[in-house]
């Protein structure tokens, strides 16, 4: 499962990558919970391999990329 994360990391860079069951690696793990606010892109992949890109007009991936790791820093 690691490998299919890092294969579509490496296609779609500033989208959150998460397979069908809400799983995902790296620090797309801690930007699942900003899915729900509408201003990120993500990408969910399936069992087949099938994807579906939602894309949003203001993608804020960096944003909360950099807010994640602060708040892991100050942990």
């Amino acid at each position: 499962m690691k490998n299919k994360y890092w294969f579509f990391k490496r296609i779609y860079k500033d989208y959150v990558i998460v397979f069908d069951n809400n799983i995902s690696y790296g620090i797309d793990k801690d930007l699942i919970k900003y899915i729900k606010s509408k201003d990120i892109n993500y990408v969910i992949v399936d069992r087949e391999c099938n994807i579906k890109v939602i894309e949003c007009s203001n993608n804020n991936y960096y944003k909360y990329v950099i807010r994640e790791s602060v708040i892991k820093i100050l942990e």
